[in-house]
């Protein structure tokens, strides 16, 4: 029996041994699968990274677009706008030699009537026109 005992510590030893080698390789198992899982959550967040920077070029692209048309509506309307301006200025500028004209006429004719009235000649007469 002392034998038993004096084997009993080496025996309870072995036990807690093999149990804590039981426990660490639970553990190390464990270790394994989050690591893996961790390895797919990694994966997934650089599929996810990419797909946002493909999505970032392409809105960039969108607007670089968007900024050359309001680029090009902006020539485009002040074009237009110069355009009007130029008419205005003719229309003007015709507007008032007509009024040049129209006034030149009369004070032509005014001074015409007036030499045929200070000539006295009646078929120079001035004119009811």
């Amino acid at each position: 029996m002392r034998r038993f005992f004096s084997a009993l510590p080496i025996v309870v030893l072995a036990i807690a041994i093999a149990g804590c080698a039981s426990r660490n390789e639970q553990q190390a198992e464990q270790a394994e699968a989050s690591a893996a899982k961790a390895q797919q959550a990694a994966e997934h967040a650089e599929q996810a990274a990419q797909q946002a920077q493909v999505a970032a070029d392409k809105a960039t692209e969108a607007a670089n677009r968007a900024t050359k048309a309001v680029e090009d509506a902006t020539r485009e309307i002040n074009r237009v706008s110069d355009h009007l301006d130029q008419m205005i200025r003719d229309r003007e500028a015709a507007t008032h030699g007509r009024r040049l004209s129209h006034v030149t006429k009369a004070s032509a004719k005014a001074a015409t009537d007036r030499a045929a009235a200070a000539s006295g000649s009646p078929a120079a007469a001035p004119s009811t026109k």
